[in-house]
């Protein structure tokens, strides 16, 4: 896999100097460049039309008196860019929500996915739980600001979500860098910048092929990771089970049903059918072993009753083996394909999140077999 390769704007800075390490160790990404305001080692603001190294994306951790200048070089040269840089003024959050229409931003309150975890835990809580408030005790080092744009995030979260209230309770008592948050027995603690710069990275990581379409934060971006994981998984999921005419079944779930199921890391596929030539089934993906986040239906009818049920498996695995070879969504075969006399079709309308689509088979332009399907995500 090629690197993606970042120019970084506050290198010197302590998120800056952590990246550097990092990414000298990593297969994914690289530091092909930096601006600092001071250290002659590196570019200055005043220098960016002189950047000479090729870059996909850029990262803001400097100063908001610098940030002008690099928002205006990522317009020039159409690039992503993460903005981490603290303090801006409402004209400088004006001029990047602008921007973000013309090339991909990435900003937040919030740039660690185990603090993003934490929050939306809080949610979750907030919603099942009886009691219409919260206190929420943040702790940071001596010199932190608060509340935190942390603490901020989870009462307007839940407040949004549920209507319920957030207290805010700040103390500043660490001497190191280390920040607490804890809501009843939910906890959530970060030290240091090492982990903060390995984030950052890995969002940087995920921004390189984004179009420009308003503002992504952490949860956006992790939300169109997760349909991408998603499409990925379930080309490999189809591919081996029932289009792949060696899989072996599972152990029905129903009566008279046939199973297939397929695992990998966090996810589970599991495709229930009934009966051969007119056949009902149902599709669902699991995450963490047993939390469906995504199903389909569908129903296939064989047109010409002189077709078997073995004729029409031979007609149709080939089709769906192709799965992932357009740019059609994953749910069926491509938009078309061609085997030994049979054409097969498959017309869809939506995406994963919500689909529905149509499959045909034609023999010597003569229909013999149509299904429907239609599906998408799940939510609780």
């Amino acid at each position: 896999m090629e690197k993606v390769k970042i120019l970084w704007s506050g290198i010197t800075g302590r998120t800056g100097r952590e990246a550097i390490e990092l990414a000298k160790k990593s297969d994914n990404v690289e530091i092909v460049a930096g601006l600092s305001r001071s250290n002659t080692n590196y570019y200055n603001y005043d220098e960016l039309d002189r950047i000479k190294e090729d870059f996909d994306v850029i990262v803001d951790f400097s100063h908001k008196d610098s940030f002008d200048k690099v928002l205006d070089f990522a317009l020039k040269v159409k690039k992503p860019i993460v903005i981490g840089t603290a303090g801006l003024t409402e004209e400088q959050m004006k001029r990047f929500e602008e921007a973000s229409n013309i090339i991909p931003v990435f900003r937040g309150g919030n740039f660690r996915f185990d603090v993003k975890k934490f929050i939306d835990e809080v949610v979750e809580y907030a919603k099942k739980s009886e009691k219409e408030s919260f206190d929420l005790i943040e702790t940071h080092y001596k010199t932190k600001k608060v509340p935190s744009e942390t603490a901020k995030v989870v009462a307007k979260r839940v407040l949004d979500e549920t209507g319920k209230k957030v207290n805010i309770n700040s103390y500043l008592e660490y001497d190191e860098l280390i920040n607490d948050w804890k809501v009843d027995n939910l906890e959530c603690r970060v030290v240091g910048f090492k982990e903060l710069a390995e984030n950052v990275l890995e969002i940087a990581k995920m921004m390189k092929d984004k179009t420009p379409s308003g503002v992504y934060d952490l949860d956006r971006l992790l939300k169109e990771q997760e349909l991408i994981d998603l499409y990925n998984f379930l080309i490999e999921a189809k591919k081996g089970t029932y289009a792949n005419g060696t899989a072996e079944k599972v152990n029905p779930t129903r009566r008279g049903s046939r199973d297939y199921e397929y695992t990998k890391d966090k996810w589970t596929y599991h495709d229930t059918y009934f009966a051969g030539t007119d056949f009902q089934g149902q599709e669902v993906v699991y995450q963490q072993e047993d939390t469906p986040i995504w199903g389909m239906v569908y129903y296939g009818r064989t047109l010409d009753e002189n077709l078997s049920e073995e004729a029409m498996d031979n007609a149709l695995r080939p089709a769906l083996m192709q799965v992932g070879q357009d740019d059609t969504i994953p749910v069926r075969g491509p938009k078309e394909f061609e085997n030994q006399g049979y054409k097969y079709t498959f017309e869809v309308t939506g995406d994963l999140t919500n689909f529905e689509g149509e499959e045909t088979i034609e023999k010597e332009n003569k229909k013999i077999y149509t299904l429907k399907c239609h599906g998408g995500i799940i939510r609780r």
